[in-house]
């Protein structure tokens, strides 16, 4: 689901972009401003404000750019679009693997969709469509998790013990498998980890402040709704693949079928024997 959001949002950047100019100077900019940002949100898989800047970013220096060459204004719309999840990706190598994705994907996108700008309807929704499948190459790097990521970055900035209950929440985000949920548990889980990220930020905060007695109430009462938070997650996906494994232990359909057609054959096998002896 989330890399077709960025196929759609890649194909109306590189479809409409070699376009904005026949809109005028002031909607053409703004156009190619929302198309960056909508690019980059699709590509960080989560609204936040570093995608937002990067898009927009890229959007402006990809329409600077544009009188240098097609390929300098593609490759800079993607940079900008991929640079917070770029940020994400563990390792320094790994991470420039993940910007020259970026960038060479974004540099033949934006001279494919340049060049054909002008070709007939059905040839230029084909390049669309390769392009923004081009756009799916950085993908190919694998990133943190958003919420794992900034429960990571946040456990440095404070001291124990929230810092070992957002680390311990961070890896719990890594481990989980979304897709065993079912819709209403899945809302609910979203709504917690955004809190969970919101209590973190607030205890960061926390931390700049003076160390006055009411201060450090707070702070503690913060850390223990932060502990409380983690361990009812832990406890909710716990209870949802306990649920999941039960369910496929009672699921005995497809074992009885073997048994039932192993037996079978070994009547016929006992029965070729007792014919040729």
């Amino acid at each position: 689901m989330r890399s077709i959001s960025l196929l759609v949002a890649a194909g109306a950047a590189f479809g409409i972009l070699p376009l904005s100019g026949r809109l005028g100077v002031v909607f053409g900019a703004g156009a190619a401003v929302l198309l960056g940002v909508l690019l980059a949100l699709a590509a960080s898989f989560t609204p936040n404000a570093l995608a937002v800047t990067g898009g927009a970013l890229g959007a402006l220096a990809s329409g600077v750019l544009a009188n240098n060459g097609p390929a300098i204004a593609g490759a800079a719309l993607m940079l900008g679009a991929f640079a917070e999840r770029t940020w994400r990706v563990q390792g320094r190598d790994p991470r420039l693997v993940h910007a020259l994705s970026a960038a060479c994907a974004g540099a033949l996108a934006g001279y494919l969709s340049t060049r054909f700008a002008a070709a007939d309807p059905l040839v230029r929704g084909v390049v669309v469509m390769l392009c923004a499948v081009l756009a799916l190459a950085p993908l190919l790097v694998p990133a943190d998790d958003p919420t794992a990521f900034a429960l990571d970055h946040l456990a440095d900035e404070v001291s124990e013990p929230a810092k070992s209950t957002l680390r311990a929440g961070a890896e719990l985000r890594r481990e989980v498998d979304e897709s065993v949920l079912d819709s209403d548990t899945a809302g609910d889980s979203r709504r917690a980890w955004k809190n969970l990220v919101r209590l973190a930020r607030a205890r960061a905060r926390l931390s700049d402040t003076s160390k006055s007695e009411s201060a450090k109430r707070v702070a503690r009462r913060v850390d223990q709704r932060l502990a409380d938070h983690v361990e009812s997650l832990t406890r909710m996906y716990t209870a949802v693949e306990t649920r999941s494994a039960a369910e496929l232990s009672l699921d005995d359909g497809s074992l009885e079928n073997v048994q039932v057609k192993g037996a079978t054959l070994d009547d016929v096998s006992d029965a070729i024997v007792q014919e040729v002896a």
